[in-house]
């Protein structure tokens, strides 16, 4: 039996950038959020959080895993 090889591979450029570009998008809906709701706009922070959830979900990571035989 092959032993599993625990190995990260390396991320490429693009992946880093998607990563970094959907914790941005995260730390900015959450400050956004918490500035709104700390002046009195609870829809306004509402919709922020909305935005940035969905904005931090469709930039996810893919994973895709090839099984050889």
């Amino acid at each position: 039996m092959t032993p599993f090889d625990r190995t990260a591979s390396p991320m490429t450029k693009p992946s880093r950038l998607l990563a970094w570009s959907a914790l941005v998008m995260g730390m900015a809906a959450i400050t956004a959020v918490v500035i709104l709701g700390l002046t009195g706009h609870p829809e306004a922070a509402a919709a922020a959080g909305a935005i940035g959830a969905a904005a931090v979900a469709v930039g996810g990571i893919t994973v895709t895993v090839n099984i050889r035989r």
